[in-house]
């Protein structure tokens, strides 16, 4: 029984185990023991999570296939053609359209990375004009960088419990392209000037940084850590043993003692852990299954790109699966998404296009960059379908979290910092209905970033030294 008494005091649990010498943990999703009788705290009283994620792309998008054409909520208003993807998971979106950056000039991406994830760079500014006497600042060179810390980690900073994960950084499209961005083009988490947390981009580190051991405060300012000594996914693909096989028995003694319910959570958790333990071998490290599949990545070998579409989704939907285990373990409340970089020339093979996605959107009004935009929406809405089928106590994930969905320009062509479409998903603990297009012409993205940080529970009354405000933006919760 003394698994059971851990279990009922517990906001978090883990089983752990050996496999071949090293270190095992697989942690648990939130079960009902862990919960009071209705589920919606947990046993201690304690409330459930309520998470905050990013999920960022670069280039900015094409406004005629994002904008729906009324305004309102439920059946009022439709998806529009790029967003066509989250139909089942329209009832948690709420789309905020017409927000301005400054005085909605033109201004490139570097500019933009620095306003939509950090509010400004300390520098008060008002205006475009404003921008152009910022001290030893640079924007879109290699010596960019966040000078503020980024949203996500004043919320981690804000709603750290001092346990798990503080942050969870993961990543999808290397940044690609003839001109530097600095820090900002390949890492999204920024706790100060040159002060990044890297994103993880492969399945297989993810994997094993969730299975590993994880420290009391992680290392690298809170960034993906994990105190475990070895790599188990490594293990499973060597000697073909699943890490379950490592925390068998004390999941069995643990069923014992559960209702039926938290048993079949359990076993349904460790059928996806499997599942995803053959998966990973395929989708990272080796081109992916289009390219024969095959064994871990080693020290000296680069992880391939996919070859085809199939391989590109199949390797990010295990890194969705990844993050909603880490959410539906509680092993982390803040996480960010980077699918591609500010600027980026990332390029798309596996759909047929040979050129860089930011080079298509300056070559008139061709549908390539509207295609990308499109494939990646797909990819937003994978997450969080997955996360709607996962539950935490009484509630979906999805109901647990808000995911701030951005850009980082307005219109890409013209790079002019004007109507910005911010895609918000989850109803954060019930304080966002949902299934709403709130169209705000002229507002500030600033004002929606301090409404984002209220939200998370933050005190604070003011945000951003470009368009510093006290506003927030409310309709998004009526």
């Amino acid at each position: 029984m003394a698994l059971l008494k851990d279990l009922k005091v517990s906001r978090r649990f883990a089983l752990r185990g050996a496999l071949g010498g090293i270190g095992v943990t697989m942690w648990l999703p939130v079960l009902d023991a862990m919960c009071n009788n209705n589920g919606t705290a947990f046993a201690q009283n304690q409330p459930l999570p309520t998470t905050f994620g990013i999920w960022f792309w670069g280039n900015g998008i094409h406004k005629e296939l994002w904008t729906p054409k009324a305004t309102g909520k439920g059946d009022a208003w439709a998806l529009p053609e790029n967003l066509k993807d989250f139909a089942d998971v329209k009832d948690s979106m709420t789309l905020v359209t017409g927000l301005d950056m400054l005085s909605a000039e033109f201004k490139g991406h570097g500019w933009g990375v620095c306003y939509v994830l950090a509010g400004g760079d300390g520098n008060v500014c008002n205006t475009m004009a404003d921008l152009s006497n910022l001290g030893s600042h640079e924007f879109e060179t290699q010596k960019q960088t966040q000078w503020l810390p980024t949203l996500d980690q004043i919320i981690a900073d804000a709603i750290y419990p001092g346990e798990g994960l503080k942050s969870l950084e993961t990543g999808m499209i290397p940044f690609t392209g003839d001109f530097a961005m600095g820090t900002v083009g390949s890492n999204l988490a920024h706790r100060g000037p040159n002060d990044f947390l890297k994103p993880k981009r492969e399945p297989k580190e993810i994997f094993d940084a969730l299975f590993s051991d994880l420290p009391t405060e992680p290392a690298g300012g809170g960034g993906t850590g994990g105190g475990g000594t070895g790599v188990p996914s490594d293990i499973s693909f060597k000697t073909r043993r699943s890490v379950l096989d490592a925390v068998f028995k004390d999941a069995e003694r643990l069923k014992l003692t559960l209702g039926a319910d938290d048993v079949r959570r359990i076993e349904s958790h460790m059928e996806g852990i499997r599942t995803l333990e053959k998966t990973i071998p395929d989708v990272t490290g080796t081109g992916g299954t289009g390219a024969g599949g095959g064994g871990p990545t080693t020290a000296c070998t680069s992880p391939a790109e996919p070859q085809t579409l199939d391989d590109m989704t199949a390797k990010s939907h295990a890194i969705n699966q990844l993050i909603v285990a880490a959410l539906s373990c509680n092993m982390t409340r803040v996480y960010s998404h980077l699918w591609s970089g500010a600027r980026s020339d990332s390029n798309y093979p596996t759909m047929n296009l040979t050129g860089g996605h930011h080079a298509y959107t300056h070559k008139g009004d061709g549908q390539e960059p509207r295609q990308i935009e499109r494939y990646i929406m797909s990819q937003y809405a994978d997450l969080t379908k997955l996360m709607k089928d996962a539950r935490i106590g009484d509630k979906t994930i999805l109901e647990q979290t808000l995911i701030y969905g951005v850009s980082d320009v307005g219109e890409p062509a013209g790079h002019i910092m004007k109507d910005y479409h911010m895609v918000l998903m989850g109803k954060a603990g019930g304080q966002v209905p949902g299934n709403q297009h709130i169209r705000l012409p002229g507002r500030k993205v600033t004002e929606l970033m301090l409404t984002l940080q209220k939200l998370m529970g933050l005190n604070v009354t003011s945000y951003g030294t470009w368009d510093k405000t006290s506003k927030t933006i409310d309709e998004i919760t009526m």
